[in-house]
């Protein structure tokens, strides 16, 4: 009786706790690292899952120390959460957050930065591209790729887009990866995209007509670039490029491709690709089925090329 006395006194002397919610748990943290770095209160916050195509969102704002929590979230499956936020006029959003039964809670920053309107900070660093060559036409596929050394989002207006030159003639267009909103008229892309801190970049096929056996090609770079490189399909062709030297093949999944390099090319210079002997005839190849092989071609070199070029990189 005793003892049943001491454990009821202990039980009414003991705080009671409420129990955690179950299921997953995941907060968030909106940080601005522009100089002085501090947290951001008072921010909408998403959060957003996606699941098997679908996906569904949950809003909160950050409180005074910049952090946002949710709870009573699925854990495992196939699924993955997202933070998002606009800030100061540029969309931000976290790396993926997966929860599993052996890691059902997660601490997230979200990134963000003040905004500039300063574009002469920007450096526009590697130009690349790859031209494939089939009977009657080539195709050619781009990266162009962007530094932004400061710690300032750079707003690019919608009244003066940032904008990527198109030969004449170029059809099928096609903007591939990095795009906000892509225009394709008056031969050009145009976006209106920010320039966060960091890297960016943009990549976009076309074709060309091949109505006679020899073709000239030229690349406008009006932003110019400190690295340019360009692959040209080794079929039987003769190519030269203006500009650039000759740096031996380069083995890529599809066959064997000549390498062109050099720089830097200052803003409003360009690339002339001159190609003699080219198969005449009609085009086998689907336009989007040769956009798709090119990028993949495209994505896989820009990296190892620059690692030969760059080795500390």
């Amino acid at each position: 009786m005793r003892a049943l006395s001491l454990a009821a006194a202990l039980a009414v002397a003991m705080p009671v706790h409420p129990a955690a919610p179950p299921g997953g748990r995941i907060e968030g943290r909106v940080i601005d690292r522009t100089a002085p770095l501090h947290a951001v209160a008072g921010q909408v916050v998403r959060l957003t899952m996606i699941e098997r195509g679908a996906s569904s969102e949950r809003g909160a704002v950050s409180d005074a120390g910049g952090v946002v929590r949710w709870s009573g979230l699925p854990v495992g499956g196939i699924r993955v959460f997202v933070l998002n936020t606009d800030y100061r006029g540029v969309p931000y959003a976290s790396d993926r957050i997966v929860l599993a039964d052996a890691a059902p809670a997660r601490t997230v920053d979200l990134v963000v930065y003040e905004p500039s309107t300063d574009r002469s900070v920007i450096r526009a660093t590697v130009a690349f591209a790859v031209v494939d060559i089939a009977r009657g036409a080539i195709r050619v596929s781009a990266i162009q790729r962007f530094e932004n050394p400061t710690d300032r989002a750079v707003l690019i207006s919608p009244e003066d887009p940032l904008a990527f030159p198109l030969p004449p003639g170029a059809g099928s267009v096609s903007p591939l990866a990095g795009w906000r909103d892509p225009h394709i008229g008056r031969g050009r892309i145009t976006d209106a995209f920010p320039l966060r801190p960091g890297s960016a970049q943009v990549a976009y096929a076309y074709t060309l007509d091949a109505r006679e056996s020899h073709l000239a090609l030229s690349w406008s770079l009006p932003y110019g670039a400190e690295d340019v490189e360009v692959l040209v399909a080794d079929a039987g062709v003769g190519a030269a490029a203006d500009g650039l030297r000759a740096e031996g093949p380069v083995a890529g999944p599809s066959g064997r491709y000549r390498r062109f390099g050099g720089g830097p090319i200052s803003p409003g210079g360009e690339v002339v690709l001159r190609l003699r002997g080219i198969p005449l005839g009609r085009d086998p190849w689907p336009g989007t089925v040769a956009a798709g092989l090119g990028l993949i071609l495209c994505v896989g070199l820009v990296g190892a090329l620059r690692r030969q070029r760059h080795p500390a990189l």
